[in-house]
Order: C-alpha cells, then sequence, then structure tokens
C-alpha cells in the first residue's frame, strides 16, 4: 500500500522496463543538449492515468504534461514546483539522481588547486597534536632548506579551537620556516622569517585591507588576515612555468573525472593564463575537455589583455578558451570573522566587530566602471549580507549593461536583497558544499542569524533561474570539488548521517534535481 492507503501502481505490461525508459530519456537529452533548466513543468510523471490506463479528471492546478521534451534527471518534478516559486519538499535520501546534461563548475581556482595537491593536507587535522604530527612527517621529506607549505587548516575543526603557534611550528618542523593556509585562503599562520620578509613586525602598521594578529607587546603572532596574509605568500617562491602546466593538467583532469565540462577559474592570474593559452595551443584542452572561462584580476585586466589579448581572441574563436569577466573582493570569509556583516558577529575580531570591507564602496564603483567600459562582467566576493548589499547598491546605481555581474559566495543575504538579484540582472554564484564544515562555526558566530545562511529556496522563489542566473561551484582548493557535496547541502542542509535536527536554516532547502541543475551548463 501506498500512502494515505492507495495501492501502488503496477506497471503496465505493454511497457518497457522503467530502466530502459529512463535510459530512453538520458539519450534524448544528451542529443538535444538541453540544459537542466529547460525541464518540462510536468516531466513523465503518470498523474492523471489509472492503474489500467484510463483517464481520470486532473486535480486543479496540474497542467498537462509536455510529453515532448526529454528528461534528463529521474525525479523532474520538484524542478518545475520551484521555478513557479514554490517551495517543495527536498529529496530526503540524497545521492539518486544522475545528471546527464554536461556539468558546469562556477567557480574554482585551477592553478592553486593543482598546487595544492602537492602541499601538506590538513583539512582532516582534529587538534593542534594531530596537525603537528603531520607536520613533522612533511618537513622530514623535504629538502634542503625548502619551507614547510600546508593549506586546509580549520582552527574551528580543531579541538583547542586555536592556531598553532610559531614555537610549535618550529619545534614540529626541525627548525624550517612554515607557512600554512586557513581552509579558506583568507588568513594563515607564519613564522619569522616569512613576516619579517613582508615587512611585517612588531614597529609596522598593518597593511591597508589586511589584520596582522599580535600579542600584548605588539609582536605579531604569525596569525595575518586578508591582504596581509596574501603579502605574506607573495614572499614564497613561486613555480616556474612547467611546475604551473602541471598543476593546471593536474587540476583540470580531476575536473573531467568527476563529470565537469566547464570549469570557471576565478581570479587567472597571468602566469596561469600564458600556461592555459599554451595547453590550448597545444591541444592539451582538448585532448581533456574542459572549457575553461577566466576571471581576470580587476587590477590587471588591461595588462592581460595587452599581453595575450591576441591569443585569447583565437583561443576564443575555438570555443575552449576565452576571458569570461572580471573579478573584485569586498569582504573577507566567514572562518575568519572578516565576512562584512550588517550585524555584529558573536565572538568577533575586537578591532572589526562586523567584518572587513576589503574593497571600499568608491572602489566597488570604479571596479564596475572598469569592467563595464571594457566590456566584460565583474564577478564580486561578497561572503556577508553587509557586503552583499553593498555590490547590490551599486550595480542599482550605476546600471552596467554588459550582462553576466555576479556576486559570488553570498553565504549570507538579508531577506530586503533577495528580489533584487532578478531586478537588477545579477547572477548569483554559490558554493553550497561549504555549508557541511561551517556548520559548527555558523552556530558559534552567527546564532541569531542562522535563518539567512544561504537562502537558495528565496532566490529561486524570486525569479533566479538554475544554471542560468543561480550557478553552483566549489572554490577548490578550497574544499574538494565533488558536485555531490552541494547537492548533499543544498537538500539536506548538513552533513550526512547528521540529525535532521542539525540543519541549517531547514526552510530554504531545495530538491535534488534543481540541485543539480545549478550545476548544469546554460
Amino acid at each position: 500500500m501506498g500512502r494515505r492507503g492507495h495501492r501502488r501502481r503496477r506497471a503496465r505490461p505493454d511497457q518497457p522496463p522503467r530502466r530502459h525508459r529512463v535510459q530512453a530519456a538520458a539519450a534524448a537529452q544528451r542529443r538535444s543538449r538541453q540544459a537542466l533548466d529547460d525541464l518540462p513543468r510536468k516531466g513523465r510523471h503518470r498523474r492523471g492515468r489509472t492503474r489500467r490506463g484510463r483517464h481520470r479528471p486532473r486535480r486543479a492546478g496540474h497542467p498537462r504534461p509536455d510529453r515532448r521534451r526529454p528528461l534528463p534527471l529521474r525525479r523532474p518534478r520538484p524542478l518545475a514546483r520551484a521555478r513557479r516559486g514554490e517551495r517543495a519538499a527536498p529529496h530526503r535520501g540524497g545521492r539518486g539522481l544522475k545528471p546527464t546534461a554536461p556539468l558546469r563548475e562556477a567557480h574554482a581556482h585551477i592553478a592553486p588547486y593543482g598546487r595544492s595537491m602537492s602541499m601538506l593536507d590538513l583539512s582532516r587535522c582534529s587538534s593542534i597534536g594531530e596537525l603537528l604530527d603531520a607536520l613533522e612527517r612533511h618537513a622530514s621529506s623535504l629538502e634542503g632548506d625548502a619551507w614547510a607549505l600546508g593549506h586546509g587548516l580549520r582552527v574551528e575543526g580543531l579541538s583547542e579551537r586555536r592556531w598553532p603557534t610559531q614555537q610549535e611550528m618550529l619545534g614540529a618542523s626541525g627548525g624550517r620556516e612554515c607557512v600554512l593556509w586557513l581552509f579558506d585562503h583568507h588568513a594563515l599562520v607564519a613564522t619569522g622569517a616569512p613576516l619579517r620578509a613582508a615587512g611585517i613586525d612588531k614597529h609596522a602598521a598593518d597593511p591597508e585591507g589586511g589584520l596582522v594578529d599580535r600579542d600584548p607587546s605588539g609582536e605579531p603572532t604569525g596569525v595575518v588576515y586578508e591582504k596581509a596574509a596574501k603579502l605574506v605568500w607573495s614572499i614564497v617562491p613561486e613555480p616556474g612555468p612547467e611546475q604551473i602546466r602541471l598543476d593546471i593538467v593536474t587540476a583540470l583532469e580531476k575536473f573531467a573525472s568527476m563529470g565537469f565540462a566547464e570549469v570557471h577559474d576565478l581570479l587567472s592570474q597571468p602566469d596561469a593564463i600564458d600556461a592555459l593559452l599554451d595547453l590550448h595551443e597545444t591541444g592539451e584542452l582538448d585532448r581533456i575537455g574542459v572549457e575553461v572561462r577566466l576571471f581576470a584580476p580587476i587590477d590587471d585586466v588591461r595588462t592581460i589583455l595587452g599581453r595575450f589579448g591576441d591569443r585569447i581572441d583565437r583561443a576564443a574563436t575555438a570555443g575552449r578558451l576565452r576571458l569570461a569577466g572580471t573579478k573584485l573582493f569586498a569582504d573577507g570569509t566567514l572562518n575568519g570573522r572578516t565576512a562584512l556583516m550588517l550585524a555584529d558577529y558573536a565572538d568577533p575580531i575586537p578591532e572589526h566587530p562586523r567584518g572587513m570591507a576589503v574593497a571600499s564602496t568608491r572602489r566597488i564603483y570604479e571596479s564596475i566602471r572598469t569592467s563595464e567600459a571594457i566590456g566584460l562582467p565583474l564577478a564580486t566576493h561578497a561572503i556577508g549580507d553587509g557586503a552583499v548589499r553593498a555590490v547590490l547598491d551599486a550595480i542599482e546605481e550605476l546600471r552596467p549593461q554588459t550582462p553576466g555581474f555576479r556576486i559570488e559566495h553570498a553565504e549570507l543575504i538579508d531577506a530586503a536583497d533577495i528580489p533584487r538579484f532578478a531586478r537588477l540582472g545579477v547572477v548569483c554564484s554559490v558554493q553550497p558544499c561549504h555549508l557541511l564544515t561551517d556548520i559548527e562555526v555558523l552556530r558559534r558566530l552567527l546564532p541569531n542569524r542562522l535563518h539567512r545562511v544561504l537562502p537558495l529556496a528565496d532566490l529561486l522563489g524570486a525569479g533566479l533561474q538554475p544554471g542560468r542566473t543561480l550557478l553552483f561551484g566549489s572554490d577548490a582548493p578550497i574544499v574538494r570539488p565533488d558536485p555531490q557535496d552541494s547537492i548533499d547541502a543544498a537538500t539536506l542542509r548538513r552533513r550526512p548521517g547528521m540529525p535532521e535536527s542539525e540543519a541549517i536554516a531547514p526552510a530554504q532547502a531545495i530538491d535534488e534535481a534543481t540541485a543539480w541543475a545549478c550545476f548544469a551548463r546554460g
């Protein structure tokens, strides 16, 4: 018996097995190359037909399904509801749908992702002791006086909930200099030599747009945030051209293995662009089978066009590689407590109780004008609701005519700003997978604002379209780029296996078909 006492419908004798019908629908979808957001309003469900094939009256509000269009997924009906602005209960089982359309990774850092695979991965460390043990093993494998470089550090995930000290790192590394990134790459901890080389000491002021953590005497502790972190990282020797090519190939092959046919590279640096153009010209990108969309730093875009303009034009004509936009940072990150909020954090950095505006209002306006003059959309990093509002305000006042202006991350959005995305034509590019690791820090830092975290259902209800104006990505190497992680986060609002009571803003959950549609190439 089914729900409400109804008997389960049996397959009609004249119908082929269900799996054959699904395979046929998937094949039709591949031939038509339609994006997931082109789903029919009611798919191939059989409402309106009895078990024996006789028609019965349809319920009000259920239009006749369009049987001419193919199905890309096995359970498409919830997407139709989402596109009409209705909130459908998410698929609770998870991992039930398999995409048949090519996938798009809408936010990644290709060369850094490839490079991270050769660095010390600290993401699994749950205590300072485990971190120092991992650092000791890694340092013992290095040659000469090479620095120990690590990434994936999660202070909130350590039982001590603190950064390792410089003395602890030097002791574990056998005296080697160390630079360890916080997982979000907006803060790091370093030993003395890298700090001094970057000009960070007791007497130096914090760099503009950056923050240096200090002990009571004013000495740097080794922890630096935002532009101060980037300043320290700039001291680390850069890999050579061949290593950059290898890192990019390694990363793109990994993306391809996960089903991605298109990757957006946010913050494409000149050396990486040069390497990608080489890979295109030698046929490597064709071999790998991934198309790359470049987003250049807003400060470097004119230099990049002057240096690579002709090669970029030729690559764009071939279709495998093109310059798709520019990139700006408006605020910091949630874990670093530097994402710009409209209200104070529960446990803030004293000097910045609501986070940091990495870009001033004037700089946001200037960046929009610069990108508009070049004819490229600007993608702006804005995690906190304060930063999201600042970017929307600037776009609303300037009204750029170039389509495709984007806000990246948007982890918190005030309810008043939700309808502005569709009204202003702003693309919202989010990474639901971050929710899986941020649950504890969200509860600690924003206990009264959890209902505004990743408001996917509200954005869809306000008119954003999956795969066109609502995009999913991972921000690799911040987290692994497995699309299933974002599907789990978007549908469950918690880590798989956690009790449902642990879900963050469960009312904002979306169904699985809609979540996969946000990964589909438009």
